[in-house]
């Protein structure tokens, strides 16, 4: 039996505008700008409260612990807690911004998860995102590995994969570039992976203005470690215009449920050559 489950980050007491999202462009001119953490953590279990309505199972994962002071520490800034905010307050706001930051709370960065149904070996699998484009997301697999171990412990059949090495060329921003398409059974599925770069030089047109979050290279290696069939999987170039408008992730462009796909005009480079 197939089961499909929503996962929601709580927004921490940390939230701010830091203006660290790649190719965000919201976030960039939301920069500096009040925040209100409670006021967003009540809207985030607001949504959760109404999906779990419509019958969907809901989980919310609860904010890593804030400031990461490791990783404070691992860029240069020691001594005491004082000392270290203070020196990188001085030194390196965007580091001390990405110390506080609280973009855990979009779990669709978390991981790409494929079903049993889709691998050759007949397992789950889930490959935590490395996340290595942006200041202030990269550690956050080491954070959420724990919460996801522990929400799959009583999957017997499953594999949960390391995230890709951090080097550019696998940048990998989890399940926001990938999506799922099956027949009304649920389990004949189609993988279909949005890569925004390739650094093999493959794209034939990159975009100007904002670096690609996702690469060509991750989705493959993914595929690869989930096993899966290359006669239904996909990968799609995400439009370059798009990207250089800000949408820097697939799921802000286009979304899939079951056997149904939404997408913009310019979702995809050539897409209707490829699907």
């Amino acid at each position: 039996m197939l089961i499909e489950i929503n996962i929601d980050g709580l927004v921490g007491p940390t939230h701010h505008f830091g203006g660290l999202g790649v190719g965000n462009v919201a976030s960039l001119e939301h920069q500096n700008q009040v925040s209100r953490p409670q006021q967003a953590a009540l809207e985030g279990l607001q949504k959760a409260w109404l999906i779990a309505s419509l019958g969907i199972p809901q989980f919310v994962f609860l904010p890593p612990l804030r400031p990461r002071l490791g990783f404070l520490s691992e860029i240069g800034f020691l001594g005491s807690v004082q000392e270290q905010l203070a020196a990188a307050c001085a030194d390196a706001p965007r580091g001390l911004s990405a110390a506080f930051s609280s973009a855990f709370m979009w779990m669709a960065n978390a991981a790409t998860v494929t079903p049993s149904s889709d691998s050759a070996d007949g397992r789950m699998h889930c490959t935590l995102a490395n996340l290595i484009s942006s200041w202030h997301r990269a550690s956050e697999a080491a954070e959420r590995a724990p919460q996801l171990e522990s929400l799959l412990s009583g999957i017997e059949n499953k594999q949960i994969h390391h995230p890709l090495p951090s080097i550019l060329p696998l940048r990998d921003e989890g399940a926001a570039n990938h999506m799922r398409l099956c027949n009304r059974s649920g389990r004949i599925g189609f993988n279909v992976f949005v890569y925004g770069g390739d650094d093999d030089g493959v794209a034939s047109q990159p975009p100007n203005r904002f670096l690609p979050r996702h690469t060509r290279a991750a989705s493959q290696a993914i595929a690869k470690l989930h096993q899966l069939p290359t006669e239904r999987t996909f990968f799609l170039q995400q439009h370059p215009l798009a990207i250089d408008a800000g949408v820097f992730h697939n799921d802000v462009i286009a979304t899939s449920c079951d056997h149904l796909l939404l997408h913009h005009e310019y979702a995809f480079f050539q897409g209707e050559s490829e699907l």
